[in-house]
């Protein structure tokens, strides 16, 4: 048995993990959320500003020995879709190896999709020859998996996310307009192309939603006042309850949003583009409901740190 931290830095949201677990199960003790402004910092010269890059190194830091003040043995961070574009991702990652005193690894899209499925996955019991469908809605990027028990078959990796497209589309402190939300909804098929042929996939497969947009979602959907990840988990969302929240969502000031009992921290100024964004990949891949799962990357990398699970 051992004890041990895995924190996921992600375009928006930090998500710390401390769990404790043996072989291919783990069992969570504590896991966090906290805004981290990276995506939205992001300059147009495609580097993240001084301050903010110490404001994340601070956080992380404080993590780190919180967790270990808790019995934690070990601890590793990964990044995500930010620092994959960040020109000064190094700075960040010395930063952190001397402040922190740990290596952050930035992960490529397969391995992030690869470990999502692995974390996505992990609560279920699934046959060796059981197929499941993961979608990872993020702030910077997408990743859509395609597995069999717990191993990874195919995966995508889509430059869009509720972050990236509310920066490029819409405004964080305006309420968008009917051409923007058009805009925006243009960009994703146009990003999606025939990438998502539904031919191609198999029909009847299970669908899993995974990131801050389908978390929050699942938030709203059941009125509570605050991230409950035992009452978040297997929660569905349909066709129905997106365009109901997008018809809720548009319209309205970002501030509105971020009023709404139960929203996230910073989640409010980027619902809107998230919501849209799955939206229109249900269109593409004819998903007519699907499962929240409050589990992600976060558990895919302890499992690969400390389980038996090879990623």
């Amino acid at each position: 048995m051992i004890r041990a931290g895995a924190i996921d830095i992600g375009t928006n949201t930090t998500l710390a993990l401390l769990a404790e677990g043996d072989g291919d199960s783990l069992r969570t003790l504590k896991d966090s959320l906290t805004q981290n402004r990276l995506g939205e910092s992001l300059r147009e010269d495609g580097t993240l500003p001084a301050d903010i890059i110490a404001l994340n190194v601070d956080l992380l830091h404080e993590l780190v020995l919180e967790f270990r003040r808790l019995g934690a043995q070990e601890v590793v961070a990964c990044a995500t879709a930010v620092m994959r574009t960040a020109k000064n991702r190094e700075e960040f990652q010395r930063a952190v190896r001397d402040v922190v005193g740990i290596d952050l690894r930035i992960l490529s899209g397969s391995q992030e999709a690869t470990l999502t499925y692995s974390g996505a996955t992990s609560a279920l019991e699934l046959l060796p020859n059981e197929f499941v469908n993961v979608i990872d809605l993020g702030g910077g990027s997408t990743e859509v998996i395609c597995g069999q028990g717990s191993r990874t078959l195919q995966s995508f990796s889509l430059e869009a996310g509720a972050v990236r497209l509310t920066m490029r589309f819409l405004s964080v402190t305006d309420v968008p307009t009917p051409e923007q939300i058009t805009r925006l909804r243009a960009d994703v098929r146009a990003v999606q192309g025939n990438l998502f042929a539904p031919d191609a996939l198999r029909p009847g497969v299970p669908w899993i939603l995974v990131g801050g947009t389908p978390v929050t979602l699942a938030i709203l959907k059941l009125g509570l006042k605050r991230y409950a990840p035992d009452k978040v988990a297997g929660t569905p969302l349909t066709v129905t309850d997106l365009d109901t929240m997008i018809g809720r969502f548009a319209g309205r000031h970002p501030e509105e949003l971020q009023a709404l009992p139960g929203m996230p921290p910073g989640r409010g100024k980027f619902i809107l583009a998230g919501s849209l964004l799955l939206r229109e990949m249900f269109e593409a891949l004819q998903i007519q409901s699907a499962d929240v799962s409050e589990r992600g990357l976060r558990h895919g990398l302890w499992l690969a740190h400390f389980g038996r699970q090879e990623v």
